[in-house]
């Protein structure tokens, strides 16, 4: 077909090691970033629906311009957007120290998040354009799992030296935010020794239309993510203010590096299981699990125990890397060569957006039940509807179609959980 470019059989081993120190400085810049997000704002004092626009802004920033990087990067090639949302991520590091209020937080986080975006699809078409279906989950699974693991090594020792110092308040935020900015630039200079993957095509740009034509199972996971994501995102406002009640900037950073490090360890299994297994499976599980996070931060607020804060983010974190790998796999299983891009771009749109509704929807409430009830107690309950919330709405992944091929061996133990159905060849 003009203008696609077939899978490569396996990418070299240089290229290995340059998108593996890539990925893994990416993750190292960018969790030291968001880790520090949702407690900064805390500690600045943000209300109920401050907290969720803080959050908001980041999930909403990055979904917002995600139609025209993906077509963009389907359209001149992957690099130069991976080294433009890179330099953005380095950027909302460097300007986050700046604020002083949490309303200036929101307005220092938006630009840069929707300009950072614009490195999101161009990766998971750089991975797409290199790897063969066979040998996806694999590959994603073992490149991804390096780079979450170094990250919780690096969130460990920077927490570690941060606290060190004595530093209360906002303060104690800045030296990762700083650290942050400048293991971005490790990540920039790798993307510039990158080999470009995918050839430049003549088509106009948001042609969604054209790209959900070709991959006709599309829709229906889409509606799906969309409603567990607005779920998901309601609690993601609330976690920052159960954190920031027990946690200083260590354990904040601790507890993110234990997620990142949990995420890697089954990225490297996931990636296996749904070469083995088949996509749906896991993507079922990964959902359907995931109301412990919530429940552990409810259980957590009632003991006044950060204990409990530990296995939420065991919890999150493993069940976040298997839905990551998976999901990705699925999503570049199912679309044309051309479209990847297009297709990250749009899925990516959608439950941002639905996210973003979600956060701001439990920020109102909060702030609505504070008036009546004290902070701990609004926290608890709210946390407890949202569990219930997650299980109900993950059983729509029941209906996801599955996208390995109908030869592939499937275990009798698995065979409930993937279905053979058409997939849409690349």
């Amino acid at each position: 077909m003009k203008g696609n470019q077939p899978d490569s059989t396996e990418p070299s081993n240089q290229q290995r090691v340059r998108l593996a120190a890539l990925w893994s400085s990416w993750q190292i810049g960018g969790n030291l970033v968001w880790s520090c997000t949702g407690v900064l704002a805390a500690t600045l004092g943000a209300t109920g629906i401050e907290q969720s626009l803080v959050t908001g802004t980041r999930t909403l920033g990055n979904a917002s311009l995600q139609g025209l990087w993906g077509s963009l990067s389907d359209r001149f090639g992957r690099r130069p957007f991976l080294f433009i949302g890179l330099l953005a991520v380095g950027m909302t590091a460097a300007l986050m120290p700046l604020a002083r209020t949490a309303l200036e937080l929101i307005l220092l986080l938006l630009v840069p998040t929707i300009v950072g975006s614009a490195a999101i699809p161009a990766w998971n078409g750089l991975l797409g354009d290199i790897t063969t279906l066979e040998r996806r989950g694999r590959f994603i699974g073992v490149i991804t799992a390096i780079g979450t693991v170094a990250s919780a090594v690096a969130l460990f020792v920077v927490g570690y030296y941060t606290v060190s110092l004595g530093l209360t308040g906002a303060s104690q935020y800045y030296i990762p935010l700083y650290t942050s900015a400048v293991i971005t630039i490790i990540a920039l200079v790798c993307v510039l020794c990158l080999r470009e993957t995918m050839q430049r095509t003549k088509r106009s740009v948001f042609n969604f239309r054209a790209a959900v034509k070709g991959t006709p199972h599309f829709l229906p996971f889409l509606l799906i993510n969309a409603i567990f994501f607005c779920a998901m995102g309601s609690a993601w406002p609330l976690f920052p203010k159960i954190t920031v009640l027990y946690a200083n900037v260590f354990q904040v950073l601790l507890l993110t590096a234990l997620f990142s490090l949990c995420s890697g360890v089954t990225q490297i299994l996931g990636g296996t299981l749904i070469d083995r297994l088949g996509r749906k499976g896991i993507l079922f599980i990964s959902r359907f699990l995931i109301f412990l996070a919530p429940l552990s931060h409810a259980m957590a607020a009632i003991t006044d125990n950060i204990w409990f804060l530990v296995p939420s983010q065991v919890f999150g974190g493993g069940l976040t890397g298997l839905f990551i790998v998976s999901s990705t796999a699925w999503l570049l299983d199912s679309s044309p060569v051309k479209d990847r891009g297009s297709i990250t771009a749009l899925f990516n749109l959608v439950t941002g957006i639905t996210s973003f509704v979600g956060a701001i929807i439990a920020g109102f409430v909060f702030d609505w039940l504070a008036l009546f009830w004290d902070v701990k107690s609004v926290l608890i309950m709210m946390m407890l509807t949202i569990v219930v919330i997650r299980v109900i709405t993950s059983t729509g992944y029941i209906a996801v179609n599955e996208t390995l091929p109908s030869q592939s061996k499937i275990p009798w133990y698995a065979k409930g959980l993937s279905v053979k159905t058409d997939y849409a060849k690349p």
